[in-house]
């Protein structure tokens, strides 16, 4: 039993990988024996990421068939910013009573990196630490339940903004706006923090909107 678990965890992340990076391009058909002929798979654990997958929103289930990757629509995002714009300003305060110093050098050394990949043109490692950014924060809210659901919308968020950096070329806006809000973090001004995110959200919501209009 942990040996098949640990195969399906295994496969989720790969998949997961394909799907966030958009070498599985949204609306794309995938199917069971497809992939198990060519990463050499078990059926069993494929379900298993595929249920768990789907569950995240990425793969839309095709009873008996395998699956189809989950398209881009831009007003399921929009709605999914609005979700997010709701409850990020007074998660962000919170988890600025909470975060402890090296949680804050944490995410200063996030940017960091983040600046080094977008400066190499790697925008997978970019959603990627973006991704952690945002996890830390959101763990540091110290409730699971909002942690779990603030997670769940930056999970979906992250191929949007993947494919609006690889368009543009560019994610410094978003890096520079993290590293204020880590300015603020280091001060203890929750105050400030809360404003910066929900002014992250909302600027991320309009790059992403203006490349997919592009």
């Amino acid at each position: 039993m942990t040996k098949k678990l640990r195969e399906s965890d295994r496969i989720e992340s790969e998949l997961k990988r394909l799907i966030l990076t958009l070498e599985l391009e949204p609306g794309m058909a995938i199917t069971e024996a497809s992939l198990m002929e060519r990463y050499g798979w078990g059926r069993t654990p494929l379900r298993e990421a595929f249920q768990r997958l789907a569950e995240q929103g990425l793969l839309q289930l095709i009873p008996r068939h395998g699956a189809v990757v989950t398209a881009l629509n831009l007003f399921d995002f929009v709605e999914m910013m609005d979700a997010m714009s709701m409850v990020i300003g007074q998660a962000a305060a919170l988890a600025c009573k909470h975060l402890r110093e090296e949680d804050i050098d944490a995410l200063e050394a996030l940017v960091a990196e983040s600046e080094a990949a977008a400066q190499r043109g790697d925008f997978v490692a970019v959603a990627d630490l973006d991704y952690q950014f945002h996890k830390i924060l959101a763990n540091a809210t110290g409730n699971r339940y909002l942690s779990a659901y603030l997670l769940h919308l930056h999970q979906v968020a992250r191929r949007f903004n993947f494919a609006a950096w690889q368009r543009d070329r560019d994610a410094s806006p978003s890096i520079q706006e993290h590293r204020e809000i880590v300015q603020s973090l280091r001060a203890r001004d929750a105050e400030a923090v809360r404003r910066e995110m929900r002014a992250h959200v909302e600027q991320g919501r309009q790059r992403v909107v203006g490349a997919m209009a592009a």
